[in-house]
Formats: structure tokens, sequence, C-alpha cells
């Protein structure tokens, strides 16, 4: 399943992008993350809690940061994850670029996602709902952390 997402955030590009090369503290602007470590320099260990239609997942798994470029101002990951009582397996590959907008930078996000096992049985409109709900609720954390206003998060 491929998913591209575009949003705009109330910071400069420089901001936007010195937030996302700190892979521990933006990540936990995505909702349901519980926990996320740095394992060695490009590798990070983590767990979401996420409820899909209505099953609550627990997905446990690694990021692999395959490409961090300033000059660009791109970042490319590799996520894995699985439920350890839920059959199956989540694979992740994701491009994030911030570039200029008139109302400070834009963030995009290009993803290409397969589940596997009973996890891939949800449907893809389901799924696709609430990858689109997590981006949206992930860019609205990543820009009241930005200005500051925490208080809503």
């Amino acid at each position: 399943m491929e998913f591209e997402f575009r949003s705009t955030l109330p910071a400069t590009v420089d901001t936007v992008w010195a937030a996302l090369e700190n892979i521990e503290t933006v990540a936990l602007c995505i909702p349901g993350v519980v926990r996320v470590a740095r394992e060695e320099e490009d590798r990070y260990a983590g767990a979401l809690r996420i409820k899909v239609g209505p099953i609550a997942l627990e997905l446990g798994g690694l990021v692999t940061v395959e490409l961090l470029d300033a000059a660009t101002r791109t970042l490319r990951f590799l996520g894995e994850a699985k439920d350890r009582r839920v059959p199956g397996q989540i694979k992740s590959r994701a491009t994030l670029i911030v570039t200029e907008h008139a109302d400070g930078s834009e963030l995009y996000l290009h993803s290409d996602t397969h589940i596997l096992g009973k996890l891939g049985e949800f449907g893809q409109p389901v799924v696709r709902k609430k990858t689109e709900q997590v981006l949206r609720e992930f860019t609205e954390n990543l820009g009241r952390q930005l200005t500051g206003d925490d208080t809503a998060a």
C-alpha cells in the first residue's frame, strides 16, 4: 500500500529539519508511540500502541535510518514491526522531505507499506483511514512542538 501525505508546518525549513534529525524526540510526536530508544547510530527500537478497527495492537520493532541528508532535507527510513499477540508483520519504507512554503515549511511523506499475515486482513480502507489519521495527528503534534504550544498534545 502506498501513501502520500503533505502538511504545512508553522516553522522554517531549518527548524523542521532540525526536529526531524532528532529521531528519538520527533518519534514521540507519532500518536501511540510509547517508547523509542537508539540501539545503534542508525537503528532505533520502539513500540507503538494503536487501535485499528476493533483490534488493539502493540507493535514492537525497529526503525533503520537509511538516509539523513541535510542538503536536500530528506529522511528515509525502513520500519519493521510485529504484535506479539496477532500474527503478522508490518514493513514500511518512508521518505520525508522538508521544503519551503509561504506559511513556513511543507512536510512531504511517501511510504510504501506492506502488512502481512493476520494484520493484513483488516482491509485497505480501514488501514488507509487509520494511517491518514495518524499522519494528521503526527504533523499537528510536530507543529505544536515546533511552536512550543504542547498544551493540546
